[in-house]
């Protein structure tokens, strides 16, 4: 999946393998999260989302959002598995956002064809 990391605008941050360790652990013991994983018929790993849920801040509306999604293969099935985790937590909305500067219309195509509107951009600003 390194073609991936390439691509985000993320890429300049130093990997630390300790860093994701303890954000997997957390994301998996707080009860809120999971991680789903695209695998190829090898065994191999060709896509992670970081799935997340919470009621919204000011109501009981509980959201869905990804942490982190990144996939060489297999986009469209973490996608529709993300959607199928949501609805068994309860969630009745998803939200997401992508940091990929390269591809976005290709993105916005995927995510799409699974179901998602476009709504607003991002932003971003070192401080």
């Amino acid at each position: 999946m390194e073609s991936q990391q390439k691509k985000s605008v993320f890429k300049d941050e130093a990997f630390s393998p300790s860093a994701l360790r303890r954000s997997l652990r957390d994301i998996i013991r707080g009860g809120n999260g999971d991680i789903l994983m695209a695998i190829n018929h090898k065994g191999i790993i060709r896509g992670a989302l970081m799935a997340w849920h919470e009621p919204l801040t000011w109501c009981r509306k509980k959201v869905a959002t990804d942490i982190h999604f990144v996939a060489e293969q297999g986009g469209d099935m973490l996608l529709r598995a993300f959607r199928d985790w949501a609805k068994k937590r309860g969630c009745s909305e998803i939200c997401t956002a992508t940091f990929n500067e390269q591809n976005e219309d290709r993105i916005e195509r995927l995510y799409n064809r699974i179901g998602f509107r476009t709504v607003g951009k991002s932003y971003r600003m070192e401080v």
